[in-house]
């Protein structure tokens, strides 16, 4: 059942705490041990390592086969969790709220001070996830660089209490997960390619959660949450997105007021932000899917291989065939 920084098979509660602390992956501790801790309770694979001191990767595909609540405490970190398919049990954090899971949105959670949550897994639910939880010693090795390295929004959801953040959607962040998951190197290539990816992942959240915060200071917090509620109706449906005056119409203000507000938050237009979005998937379909150029446009929303090639080359600087090249 168990291979170096991976469980594959069926497994108890007590298991997954077993093999965390055997890898230094202590960041909850049991408080209220459920009546099945010791009895098969997920089939899957878990994939877990300490790739740096006190920075932690995690990927997840698992069935669970009984129903079952706990409640841990929660130690001080920062936790970034990224749902790719399936369902996730709510995280009920004590005295702050409940944490849903959306499907390919990271949640990043600062827990300041120690807190106890109760999760409570149902049988029959299937969960896909990955993710990355950041301790105090990781940040502290950059000591006074962190600001300078842009690292500081991830050291301020260290700060007392409970902090919380909702990415915005983005492919490559999704993709990372994916590759996790799928990837079959052993041995030190595997060890690598886990630190690689949780060092990419960390970066990408500590930008969009400093992106967040300039943009939340420049229009105001009403303002800011009604441009992302428009991009997240936006992400729903990228290939046949609502027009624009219906998205004002769905947030609730008029269509220049969203233009402005959207352009001040997110620094594209909202055609710009569908047309970028549209690529970036584009461009994973290519690389990382092995999709034929003239599929990848059709599936992403172009009419012909030859629009797509022009939007591409304009958004990245090079054809798409440059980049199959590179990804042979």
């Amino acid at each position: 059942m168990v291979a170096k920084s991976e469980l594959i098979g069926d497994f108890s509660i007590r298991d997954v705490l077993r093999e965390a602390a055997s890898r230094s992956i202590e960041v909850a501790q049991l408080k209220e041990l459920p009546p099945l801790v010791d009895t098969p309770t997920m089939s899957g694979t878990i994939k877990a390592e300490a790739v740096r001191d006190g920075l932690f990767m995690s990927g997840y595909d698992l069935t669970y086969l009984a129903d079952s609540d706990f409640t841990m405490e929660m130690n001080r970190s920062v936790f970034c969790g990224l749902l790719l398919d399936g369902q996730s049990a709510p995280l009920a954090v004590e005295e702050h709220c409940v944490v849903e899971h959306r499907p390919q949105r990271v949640e990043v959670l600062g827990i300041g001070e120690p807190v106890l949550c109760r999760r409570s897994l149902q049988a029959g639910t299937r969960t896909r996830a990955f993710g990355i939880t950041v301790r105090p010693e990781f940040l502290e090795q950059f000591g006074e660089h962190v600001d300078g390295d842009g690292l500081a929004p991830l050291r301020d959801f260290l700060k007392p209490g409970f902090h919380r953040a909702t990415l915005p959607w983005s492919p490559r962040i999704v993709e990372m997960g994916n590759e996790v998951l799928n990837h079959s190197y052993s041995g030190a290539l595997k060890r690598l390619y886990h630190e690689s990816h949780a060092l990419r992942f960390l970066i990408e959240v500590a930008v969009a959660l400093r992106e967040q915060t300039r943009a939340h200071a420049a229009i105001g917090r009403i303002p800011y949450e009604r441009a992302s509620q428009a991009r997240e109706i936006l992400d729903r449906d990228l290939i046949d997105p609502p027009r624009a005056l219906d998205l004002a119409r769905q947030v609730g203000v008029n269509l220049t007021t969203l233009q402005a507000n959207f352009k001040a938050a997110f620094g594209t237009t909202i055609f710009g932000y569908v047309r970028r979005q549209r690529l970036e998937m584009g461009r994973l379909l290519i690389t990382e899917r092995g999709l034929r150029i003239a599929d990848a446009g059709l599936k992403v929303g172009f009419s012909n291989a030859a629009a797509f090639t022009a939007a591409y080359r304009r958004h990245f600087g090079k054809t798409p065939t440059s980049d199959v090249k590179r990804a042979s």
